[in-house]
């Protein structure tokens, strides 16, 4: 699952992508891949709508996109493999942080704001974080997940030591809170969506509305720091954001983009939850960026956790100009 993958760094990687360390003349343009973090999906339209509408290739580049290995996209952005990836404002900070650390850096938020939250049937009766006292609450087991739905019961004037956390083990999570489990982590613009098409009521709670320090960025699209000031860099955020303004502006549109290099889902599922995201890229000026408080909030919280240790927040993360 998404949520298992990470403490998992690997820290050498062997796939070959395409266009990798090809030569190429002046005039060809200019390989660049995309690691995602999963399947594609909605938080990914943007990518692949510059590449369609021809955004990429007027900026020099020819895009091209791989699925993650199990161990995601942050080892093959460091180890120079992939030029870009998906990640996550904690998975970046942790592998800032690690014994050896990893020389990647995130430089856009995908998504302006967290969309993530716990999911629960509504006859459950959970419309708030400390009703999950007394409930089985479905882990990831990943101890910063874990730590993170604790503080929100805290919060929230709630006991966390009366939360039943068991194992995630399910299919999928609309199928977990209806057999194993009470409440999930999910990401409101996909389970929730699913949810609500399958015709199930359900209550969604919002990490962002517990406290403002939840309201970290997830995903956010990293590079490696040998990278981070090149030409390309800049390029394809350029032309990245230009894809990411048509999906906010156009998410039916955008959806069927989608759909055509995922064609085994559900059009309508798609449709729905790019009218749920189209709204939530970002509603400012410029699309990816990345306020420095609200990161630092979350790294300071991990460091109370003890799940980092540096003081180097900032050297996590660019704001590139483009």
């Amino acid at each position: 699952m998404l949520f298992k993958r990470l403490l998992i760094i690997l820290f050498a990687a062997v796939l070959v992508l395409p266009g990798c360390g090809q030569s190429r003349s002046d005039s060809a343009p200019e390989q660049v891949t995309l690691v995602l973090d999963w399947t594609p999906n909605t938080n990914h339209t943007g990518f692949f709508a510059a590449d369609e509408l021809g955004y990429f290739a007027e900026e020099g580049l020819s895009f091209a996109f791989v699925q993650p290995p199990e161990d995601g996209a942050l080892a093959l952005v460091a180890a120079g493999r992939a030029d870009f990836g998906i990640s996550f404002q904690e998975e970046v900070l942790l592998a800032a942080n690690a014994r050896t650390p990893l020389p990647v850096v995130a430089i856009a938020a995908v998504v302006e704001h967290n969309t993530g939250g716990i999911l629960s049937l509504s006859e459950s009766g959970i419309t708030r974080f400390r009703d999950l006292e007394g409930m089985r609450y479905g882990s990831w087991q990943v101890p910063i997940y874990d730590e993170l739905i604790k503080e929100c019961v805290r919060l929230d004037g709630g006991n966390p030591g009366n939360v039943d956390f068991v194992p995630n083990s399910a299919l999928d999570n609309i199928t977990g809170i209806q057999r194993d489990f009470d409440a999930v982590w999910v990401f409101e613009g996909w389970d929730k969506v699913i949810a609500d098409r399958h015709g199930f009521e359900t209550n969604f709670i919002a990490f962002r509305d517990i406290s403002p320090i939840f309201d970290y960025y997830t995903p956010v699209l990293i590079t490696s720091e040998e990278r981070l000031n090149s030409d390309v860099t800049a390029k394809f955020l350029r032309a990245a954001a230009r894809g990411f303004e048509y999906a906010r502006d156009n998410p039916e549109e955008a959806a069927d983009i989608l759909h055509r290099h995922v064609p085994e889902m559900d059009r309508e599922l798609l449709a729905a939850s790019q009218r749920y995201l189209s709204g939530e890229y970002y509603k400012g000026a410029k699309w990816g960026y990345i306020d420095s408080e609200r990161w630092n909030a979350f790294f300071s919280w991990m460091r109370e956790n003890e799940f980092v240790d540096s003081d180097a927040a900032n050297e996590a993360f660019r704001n590139v100009e483009y």
